[in-house]
């Protein structure tokens, strides 16, 4: 499995070019003491020290990855934070709890799933109402010659299902606001929040996917 080798190669490296983008998940979600949060497709961790420092010991956060290596390394680096518990789970098939969490974060995660639309969908439905979720992910919608050449690579190595991450988020959240003026080539960075006013939407499961 592509994942299970990945954690014991290149994401290592990647740790260590995190601490930016943790820095801005955290002030993006006013992460504060006491709160709680989700992290889905933890990976191998690298989120967890920001995580666990900005909700404090009373806050708690659920880390969830479905690679059994990826959740093992994990594991060992959550144990230097009693309030860091981490699941070996499918996103696409979890239900987190029905809002349970103040905020979720997923990195890098939902484009490499298989339901994207569900993953989201369970993600929405684990938040508060007017919970957040920061999202940074692959986004390849634009037809361009490198983006037609970088989708069949993701595709033959991680199984991308082609799924546009930023148009399922609109279908299942009330808000979707790029964190960004400025989208990358073949990233984005987005803050969803859910919205639950029966004048827009009245909650996410009545955009889940059916079957």
């Amino acid at each position: 499995m592509f994942w299970d080798f990945a954690a014991l190669t290149y994401y290592r490296v990647l740790d260590r070019f995190s601490g930016s983008l943790n820095q801005l998940m955290i002030e993006k979600l006013d992460l504060g003491p006491g709160k709680a949060v989700l992290d889905i497709g933890c990976g191998t961790g690298a989120s967890f020290p920001a995580l666990a420092e900005a909700v404090g010991p009373q806050g708690r956060v659920v880390a969830m990855d479905f690679s059994p290596r990826m959740v093992a390394v994990a594991r060992k680096r959550a144990a230097h934070w009693p309030n860091v518990e981490v699941r070996h789970a499918d996103a696409c098939a979890t239900d987190h709890g029905s809002e349970e969490f103040d905020a979720a974060v997923a990195l890098g995660a939902f484009s490499a799933m298989p339901d994207v639309p569900a993953a989201i969908a369970n993600a929405c439905d684990a938040l508060k109402p007017g919970g957040r979720l920061f999202v940074f992910d692959v986004r390849l919608a634009k037809k361009t010659r490198m983006t037609k050449v970088l989708r069949w690579g993701y595709r033959k190595i991680a199984g991308f299902s082609g799924a546009d991450v930023v148009t399922e988020l609109r279908n299942v959240f009330g808000q979707v606001e790029p964190v960004f003026a400025i989208e990358g080539e073949t990233t984005t960075v987005v803050m969803a929040t859910k919205v639950t006013d029966t004048a827009t939407r009245s909650a996410c499961t009545p955009c889940r996917p059916a079957g």
